[in-house]
């Protein structure tokens, strides 16, 4: 899989759409980055002209440091007691934090996000709406084969053992090698039966002759793309979310959450103020969500979402760090998987040549790098950036931050996520959206 098409239409590029605090005001630009932590108590930062503390030009972001994988530290981030924080990746830099949240809290949680409502979680631009029927129904009205299909007429790409018969297997390795689709005995059947190939195959089995008629291979090729694309089952990510913002009637429970990442990450709490909604996402059956990035900082001409006063059409994500909860213990599946976590031979040219089917959790959980089975209560963290080495802001993505996850086998699965977002040096000076929502 070509790496801009896991960075576009994975997580990269999103069209504006800011849960909670849909702001249309225009771009408000400071003399320097204002933390609350940094600025004077009679100044609000709210024009260019407004000087802030001197040494708010000095901030930089800050990583947790780590010596090696497995390292254990203890850190108190509440008055009540000190919290185990350990190292379980170098590449990127991830913690495991076990009872980060309370059993009490991941219910609470839960409980808020129903009270919210949940929605469809969307990837990208996709849209998951579609009728099969009037797929199939196009097929017969116009059987001509795109021109990027034209190789699916050859015999031999389909029957592999040259025995002149199409079967099934033949037909679930077509779809894994050329449409990334791993297809079930029940799916081949359904489309057999819509493309009206054959109603009982013999033994599964079909004439080439019947089989590789133009018209069929159209029905049979729309198939395939439409499961690919609205499938629960097979589209890139089945779930539902919901968002609970940061504002005056915040929920104590996600103070005192928020209060810990403070800690945790060493970070100002203006920034964490400012940064995203928190994400609550429900997974039942078949739940998954593939390998994607959380953040990018390419193009440096496009705005930061968390910071798109413009409205521009397109933003990029910029999220320095990524806190995902556990928040239910799931019956069989649902692991969180790191394909490329501590790789040393993996490099950035190599992944751009990567199979797309390589990013299918669905079939490649448990040959990531590293597996996190989920665990009510535990939080991991990663960067999915690194520090610019001149400005301390917002540097590249870290390509070994590539994640997903996996299929829910047995049960449901309850997440949450925090993304702490943070400026780039060429938009240090740009408030974020978000944090304008504290003040309504």
């Amino acid at each position: 899989m070509n790496l801009s098409w896991i960075l576009g239409v994975g997580s990269f590029f999103f069209q504006v759409v800011v849960p909670g605090c849909a702001l249309k005001k225009r771009r408000k630009m400071f003399a320097r980055p204002c933390f609350s932590e940094d600025e004077p108590n009679n100044l609000t930062c709210s024009q260019p002209e407004d000087a802030c503390d001197e040494e708010t030009s000095d901030f930089k972001l800050a990583r947790l440091e780590a010596t090696r994988i497995g390292h254990v530290r203890w850190m108190y981030l509440d008055e009540e007691r000190s919290y185990k924080v350990i190292t379980r990746a170098m590449k990127p830099l991830l913690f495991e934090i076990p009872d980060f949240l309370s059993d009490q809290e991941c219910e609470q949680i839960i409980s808020l996000a129903k009270e919210s409502g949940l929605s469809t979680s969307i990837a990208g631009h996709q849209s998951y709406e579609g009728d099969l029927d009037e797929v199939m129904k196009e097929a017969d009205r116009n059987v001509t084969l795109d021109h990027k299909d034209y190789f699916s007429r050859d015999l031999n790409i389909w029957d592999s053992n040259k025995d002149g018969l199409i079967d099934l297997q033949e037909i679930k390795e077509f779809a894994q090698n050329h449409k990334e689709l791993h297809l079930k005995d029940d799916e081949i059947h359904e489309m057999l039966r819509l493309s009206r190939i054959a109603d009982s195959p013999v033994k599964d089995k079909i004439p080439t002759k019947l089989f590789l008629q133009e018209w069929n291979i159209k029905k049979i090729i729309l198939y395939m793309e439409f499961l690919k694309k609205k499938s629960p089952r097979h589209r890139s990510r089945f779930s539902q979310q919901a968002w609970l913002h940061q504002d005056k009637t915040t929920h104590p429970v996600l103070k005192r959450v928020y209060e810990r990442i403070a800690k945790l990450t060493k970070l100002p709490r203006k920034l964490i103020q400012g940064s995203e909604a928190m994400q609550v996402v429900h997974y039942e059956m078949f739940g998954h969500y593939h390998a994607h990035f959380d953040s990018g900082t390419e193009h440096p001409n496009i705005p930061c979402c968390h910071q798109n006063h413009a409205d521009a059409p397109l933003c990029k994500l910029c999220r320095f760090i990524t806190i995902l909860y556990y928040l239910n213990d799931v019956e069989e599946g649902g692991e969180t998987a790191f394909p490329f976590a501590d790789n040393t031979t993996t490099l950035h040219e190599e992944l751009k040549n990567v199979k797309a089917d390589e990013f299918n959790l669905s079939t490649n959980c448990h040959s990531a790098n590293l597996v996190f089975p989920p665990k009510k209560g535990t939080a991991i963290m990663w960067y999915n950036n690194f520090v610019d080495p001149d400005s301390g802001l917002l540097g590249n993505l870290d390509l070994h931050s590539l994640h997903g996850g996996c299929d829910v086998i047995k049960g449901e699965k309850w997440i949450a996520n925090s993304w702490l977002t943070a400026p780039t040096k060429e938009s240090r000076r740009v408030k974020s959206l978000y944090g304008a929502c504290l003040n309504e």
